[in-house]
């Protein structure tokens, strides 16, 4: 598995590449787990994002990522701006970063400063982005308050 510095390198490489001006946004990685409980058994999903913004806008863009073998590939960004986000919210009950569109899209976000190699067991990416997540909270408590 790659070190926690050169997958936070693939997720802003895969980022900038993915979004125009890429460079210029802050980045932080976040992951969204959704679980689906039947009778017999319990699913877990987890997807990978990187999140994008520049301080002091209120614009977001959310990348989704795919990761194999130390390689982070993006998928097709969206960017949420003040006309098309419908709601955020701080936390929801599993204390995640809840944001939806206008279009009817929600992403349900943990972001976390360090991400331990113990929860790249259950495919969250461990990264370290203590300076990301601090310029990120203050994007967040803008949305929130707003």
């Amino acid at each position: 598995m790659a070190s926690k510095e050169q997958l936070k390198a693939s997720i802003h490489a895969a980022f900038d590449a993915a979004v125009t001006d890429g460079t210029s946004y802050t980045k932080v990685y976040a992951a969204e787990i959704k679980q689906k409980n039947f009778i017999v058994f319990r699913t877990t999903t987890v997807s990978n994002f990187a999140v994008g913004f520049r301080p002091g806008q209120t614009d977001v863009v959310i990348v989704p990522l795919e990761e194999k073998s130390g390689t982070v590939t993006a998928g097709t960004p969206l960017t949420i701006t003040d006309t098309n986000r419908a709601s955020v919210k701080k936390r929801d009950l599993q204390g995640r970063f809840v944001i939806k569109t206008t279009e009817g899209q929600s992403f349900k976000l943990s972001i976390l400063p360090s991400v331990p190699k113990l929860l790249a067991a259950g495919y969250q990416l461990p990264v370290e982005q203590k300076a990301e997540y601090e310029a990120f909270t203050t994007l967040r408590d803008a949305l929130t308050t707003a």
